[in-house]
């Protein structure tokens, strides 16, 4: 008895250590910090095609809503920058339909200035003071779905997909962009000596610093040059977001800082022009992890619409009205009770339209979802042909 009792012992014994060896072990991953967006639980698919249609909706949805709301009457002073730089993202997808169907420049060049003038509306936004949710939600899907055609359907992801080091006429641009990085950041501390009490102003040139400084510091690598790239579209909307919260004083001082604006699209058309895309990658879907589908009923008439409202008259400002949107923001920051109120201008995190991300860190946003604009199908000698010069 005292054996078979042993005997079962071991068999017990036996029974545990192989359950454990053949059970995989649990491990607890990395925390992560909780986003603002809503991610899909598993990633969706779309091309370049889908991509740019799902922008064009996500607008005409925004504008639907937005038109409909008595509180952004883009007749009020206030409001009309956040309807000038939506009128700009309009454009700009049209363009980059076209250019997308032609398979030319026009669609690199498109998605480009969109993402440029999404966030410009971003920071136009802040001014109207709305809250209305719709708006709100379809502004944040138009920016993802900006932001992904810009990450990974460019010539930029192309030439990323190579991978290799800088060549030498790409570290003379890359320097050449940081001496512009250095000059920006004179005239962003000479501005804010005179600008002490805008507070609003003083906001948007910390965040123009901020872009800047993390490009003036990147190493010499191909990544880093090109989330520089991707950091100056940025950069450039900010400058131009916030032009409208510049009080008369300075206004004179602000223009070096459009002008600046004027010169990174000049040098942008010169470096990606003559650099050759492989056009097979914008038919190769990549993965979007941010839901981006729009759930308004829209009818095809509603989102062609939006090309008429592209080929409208722009929406144009008086340097009386300039002067009114100015004091009033300045207004509402003085009555902000700590820094945190200054954080969002309005107080609510829900306002914030297009928190895309990370959309200000280049290297980052160039590591979401199918980072090499299609190139992950195995066609890796395509890549080659996908802006391999990088501007030479």
């Amino acid at each position: 008895m005292r054996n078979f009792v042993r005997l079962l012992i071991c068999l017990s014994l036996t029974y545990f250590a192989v359950a454990k060896a053949v059970t995989p072990t649990k491990t607890k991953g990395p925390t992560t910090p909780a986003s603002k967006t809503t991610k899909t639980s598993a990633a969706q698919k779309a091309d370049a095609k889908t991509l740019v249609h799902d922008a064009k909706k996500a607008l005409a949805a925004m504008v639907k809503e937005a038109r409909a709301d008595k509180g952004l009457d883009p007749k009020v002073a206030k409001n009309k920058p956040f309807w000038k730089s939506t009128q700009a993202v309009a454009k700009s997808l049209k363009t980059a339909e076209a250019g997308l169907a032609a398979k030319s420049n026009d669609f690199f060049q498109g998605v480009e200035d969109a993402r440029q003038a999404q966030e410009q509306m971003e920071v136009d936004w802040e001014l109207t003071d709305s809250k209305n949710q719709k708006v709100i939600e379809n502004g944040k899907k138009l920016g993802h779905a900006i932001s992904t055609l810009r990450k990974d359907y460019s010539k930029e992801a192309a030439r990323r997909k190579k991978g290799g080091d800088l060549t030498a006429d790409e570290k003379k641009q890359f320097e050449k962009i940081k001496a512009q990085q250095k000059d920006l950041l004179g005239k962003v501390d000479k501005l804010q000596e005179k600008a002490t009490k805008d507070k609003a102003l003083t906001k948007g040139l910390n965040e123009i610093k901020k872009q800047a400084n993390e490009i003036l510091n990147g190493p010499s690598t191909l990544d880093a040059y090109l989330a520089a790239l991707y950091l100056l579209d940025v950069q450039t909307g900010l400058i131009r977001g916030y032009e409208y919260y510049v009080d008369k004083d300075w206004r004179n001082d602000y223009v070096w800082f459009v002008d600046y604006a004027k010169w990174y699209d000049t040098w942008y058309v010169d470096w990606s022009t003559p650099v050759a895309y492989d056009w097979a990658y914008v038919d190769v879907p990549v993965d979007v992890y941010v839901d981006v589908t729009v759930t308004d009923s829209l009818s095809d008439s509603d989102i062609s619409a939006e090309d008429d409202f592209a080929a409208d008259e722009p929406v144009e400002m008086t340097d009386a009205e300039e002067d009114q949107v100015a004091a009033d923001e300045d207004t509402d920051a003085d009555a902000a009770s700590d820094d945190d109120a200054m954080d969002e201008p309005n107080d609510d995190d829900s306002a914030d339209m297009m928190d895309d991300g990370g959309d200000d860190t280049g290297d980052e946003d160039m590591d979401d979802g199918g980072d090499d604009g299609g190139a992950d199908d195995g066609a890796d000698d395509g890549g080659d042909d996908g802006g391999d010069d990088g501007g030479e």
